[in-house]
């Protein structure tokens, strides 16, 4: 099918279909032949435009750049970068929520217990808690003594070698007293 410069084509939503930009063009010019308003603002612009690269002089002589540079450095007083001085162990520890989750290991034998200590630890690290009870019970109703609150505590020791753990503490401030410890999870690596 051939297109004929006189007779127009519309698409299917009846809007005329052009040729070239040459044939788009003269749609928007008047009958008489002048511009319109758009296409004399237009061509004002392009010649401004124009006329403004003409009147660059691009062999003026400016300064060396990094000189320029160099000199604004100087006039502004720079002041040094002062980091805060890193939190104490004592005050990130207050900033800690309360206990938020607990285990409780009575029951386990000694490798179950570390095995689900450690499971428990990895879990809620992963899940972000901050601050975890483990109970480990005094052992009062074992014949041989507590055995959990020092596996618990080795266990711990070696996480927070791995900084899964940031610190502990025993619940009753006493280890032979207590019968839980409070774990405190490290979440923000890149802060401590």
């Amino acid at each position: 099918m051939t297109k004929s410069k006189n007779k127009k084509i519309h698409n299917k939503n009846n809007l005329p279909v052009f040729d070239s930009d040459e044939v788009f063009l003269n749609a928007f010019m008047k009958k008489d032949g002048s511009k319109t308003d758009v296409q004399k603002k237009t061509d004002r612009n392009n010649s401004a435009n124009e006329q403004d690269y003409e009147n660059f002089d691009d062999s003026s002589e400016h300064e060396d750049f990094a000189a320029m540079l160099e000199e604004s450095f100087k006039a502004q007083k720079l002041k040094p970068l002062i980091k805060s001085k890193p939190l104490s162990l004592k005050k990130r520890l207050e900033r800690y929520p309360g206990v938020e989750l607990e285990l409780d290991l009575h029951g386990f034998n000694a490798i179950g217990a570390q095995l689900k200590l450690r499971s428990f630890i990895q879990t809620c690290k992963y899940q972000g808690f901050f601050t975890i009870r483990i109970i480990v019970g005094k052992g009062l109703h074992s014949e041989d003594g507590a055995v959990l609150p020092d596996i618990v505590e080795d266990e711990l020791k070696k996480m927070k070698k791995q900084n899964l753990v940031i610190s502990y503490k025993w619940d009753g401030e006493k280890k032979i007293k207590s019968g839980a410890i409070i774990v405190y999870l490290k979440q923000f690596e890149q802060h401590e």
